[in-house]
């Protein structure tokens, strides 16, 4: 599953160029690639990730196209910076694309760097861990308190909730598939009438052959309303038929 954002014009001022090419905003958004190949539009392209990221900390494509940018100049302390941001964002979520990240970049990066962010990787980041500053962090610079509001110190909230269920695809893009569960289980808890996340979640259960947490949401979900029971009876059924756990 692939998204792609797109923002409000007015979201960010990018100059027009002459010779006719679309504003560098557009250029970004409607790149769906991870790697963005925009020649002499990278540096204004930064701005756009950096603009993203600060407006919406969750959204993992734009601080993955940041990072891909950064090492792609050969800039070890603006990477350390994205990293940083990434980091924070995510805190103990995302172990793996976080991993990934940090040790692909690791060549480019100040090896006093590189292990700071190595001893984080289990623990996770916040907003108010004690960490070498970095000039090209767009969330860690005058942030109090923890990364759940993000709040800076002039008291502006810079948080934008997300939807669970594009942030649950978003996870599922880079292979976090349990992330993903544990952002629809919570969802469904929360949201039980939204039928898009049953179906979501339950293609999860049935992909992973996730028997056990498919039968244990289902009972949590008894006293709720849910829109399609033989949905969950028939998922569960698929579930121990392709593990041998019944006959056909």
């Amino acid at each position: 599953m692939y998204l792609v954002k797109t923002h409000n014009q007015s979201s960010v001022q990018v100059q027009h160029h002459n010779d006719g090419k679309p504003e560098v905003m557009f250029m970004v958004s409607n790149k769906p690639e991870l790697i963005l190949d925009l020649g002499e539009y990278s540096d204004k392209a930064i701005e756009v990730l950096e603009h993203n990221v600060t407006r919406n900390p969750l959204y993992l494509r734009s601080h993955v196209q940041r990072i891909y940018l950064y090492r792609k100049i050969k800039n070890g302390d603006a990477l350390y910076g994205a990293l940083l941001d990434l980091f924070i964002a995510l805190n103990t979520k995302g172990f793996e694309i976080r991993q990934r990240l940090l040790f692909e970049s690791k060549c480019y990066l100040d090896p006093h760097h590189f292990n700071v962010l190595y001893e984080r990787l289990g623990n996770g980041i916040n907003a108010s861990t004690v960490l070498p500053l970095s000039y090209y962090s767009r969330l860690s610079k005058g942030l109090i308190g923890t990364i759940d509001l993000l709040i800076n110190s002039n008291h502006s909230v810079t948080y934008e909730a997300r939807d669970p269920q594009m942030e649950a695809h978003e996870y599922l893009e880079y292979g976090e598939v349990d992330e993903a569960r544990k952002v629809l289980e919570d969802a469904v808890l929360k949201e039980p009438w939204r039928k898009e996340l049953h179906v979501d979640l339950l293609e999860i259960y049935k992909a992973s052959r996730d028997a056990d947490n498919c039968e244990a949401m289902y009972r949590q979900l008894a006293d709720k309303f849910i829109p399609d029971h033989h949905a969950w009876i028939q998922t569960a059924k698929h579930i121990h038929l392709a593990t041998g756990e019944i006959d056909g």
